[in-house]
């Protein structure tokens, strides 16, 4: 008998077809990617480069492939959140800057980190000594970025700090500060508070410049502020949800019109027909009012479909919106498709994208998860094979 591919794919690392036999699976479109990265590049200045962030698996996109699609287009910056990111991507064939975005610690992990080639970021002086005896032990400069914290309170050398590790960037040969870079915490939705963000990087970047003589690359806008604030984009932007075609905030579209690169799709394997009363999944939540027609789809919430959205999520079958029924389970979930003319085991069923004239935009399970669209994206699950279409 021929095996079948379900569906029939390629892997996106290697060139051997890419075999799965649960039909689920997140289709990513590269032509959607590459258009939302040119409206990007269209709404900067000629000169301000671009650092993708591709971290937590590029919010469930697919890392390594998104990052070879970038390079196409000529990105040569990509951020990761830890050390484990940077190595999957170098392993991937990668060669380009990859920023580390997290905190390095312990700091004997300095030595996993430029041996690999990845640009590791300080905060602290601390940090920065260790990084420098490390040059001296291997003989050879090392490239970091530095982080400063105007308002995000996570990681980051607070302003007073950073003027005096600046100084002390500046006497140790050893190291180069090829970059320094802040984080917003409200960009979406504080002007106030953003603009005095801005206004405490600008000093300190200007006095580094200026006072200092030191040359390197600042950065600060994510998404949000890439949109709203031109004052942020300084040498270099870091958008990471925007370049999948997410909002970062409501009515963002009034500013770059994006299209969602990522839809996550499965197939009907069980139908049933059952009479009113019939009881459907853990705990009886859902009891039908009249004859019905209950498929199962092969994914739960073990996969990312939240548990949340049992007895209030839609997906889409022929075209028509389907209600999920009952609660959600680890690897099966059942929806009522007794409005669905002609439906018919192994039915594609849409859980993110369009079918037809509708569409379930990622921003509808995230509100009815009361949570971001972003999370829906990075949580589903790595057993789901990602499709580069």
């Amino acid at each position: 008998m021929k095996k079948q591919l379900l569906p029939e794919t390629s892997c996106t690392v290697c060139k051997r077809p890419k075999v799965f036999f649960r039909p689920t699976w997140v289709e990513i479109d590269k032509s959607d990617f590459h258009f939302n990265l040119k409206k990007i590049k269209e709404y900067l200045a000629k000169d301000t480069k671009i650092m993708a962030v591709v971290k937590a698996n590029a919010y469930g996109h697919g890392g390594v492939a998104i990052v070879k699609e970038a390079q196409v287009a000529g990105l040569q910056w990509f951020a990761v959140s830890s050390i484990e990111e940077g190595i999957q991507l170098r392993e991937a064939g990668i060669k380009v800057n990859i920023l580390i975005l997290g905190n390095i610690f312990p700091f004997e992990n300095f030595q996993v980190v430029i041996s690999h080639f990845l640009t590791p970021t300080i905060s602290t002086i601390t940090g920065l000594i260790a990084l420098a005896e490390l040059a001296v032990k291997i003989n050879k400069r090392i490239n970091f970025h530095l982080q400063v914290d105007t308002g995000m309170g996570r990681i980051g050398a607070l302003p007073e700090a950073a003027y005096l590790i600046l100084q002390k960037i500046a006497q140790i040969p050893e190291v180069c500060m090829t970059g320094m870079y802040t984080h917003f915490a409200v960009a979406d939705i504080d002007p106030v508070f953003t603009k005095m963000q801005i206004d405490v990087f600008t000093k300190i970047v200007r006095f580094s410049k200026i006072n200092l003589g030191l040359r390197f690359i600042a950065h600060s806008a994510n998404s949000a502020a890439l949109f709203k604030y031109k004052k942020s984009h300084f040498d270099m932007v870091r958008p990471g949800l925007s370049l999948y075609g997410l909002n970062p905030f409501k009515h963002s579209d009034r500013f770059l019109k994006l299209k969602p690169v990522l839809s996550w799709k499965t197939k009907i394997t069980f139908m049933k027909k059952v009479s009113a009363g019939f009881c459907v999944s853990y705990g009886r939540t859902f009891i039908t009012s009249k004859t019905s027609i209950i498929a199962t789809l092969p994914v739960g919430y073990a996969d990312g479909l939240n548990r949340l959205l049992s007895n209030r999520g839609d997906v889409l079958v022929g075209g028509k919106r389907c209600p999920i029924i009952g609660r959600i389970t680890m690897d099966m979930t059942m929806i009522d498709v007794s409005d669905v003319k002609g439906v018919s085991l192994g039915d594609e069923v849409v859980i993110i994208g369009t079918q037809g004239s509708e569409q379930i935009k990622i921003d509808e399970p995230a509100k009815l998860q009361d949570t971001i669209n972003y999370e829906v994206t990075c949580a589903i699950s790595s057993r789901v094979p990602r499709i580069i279409v």
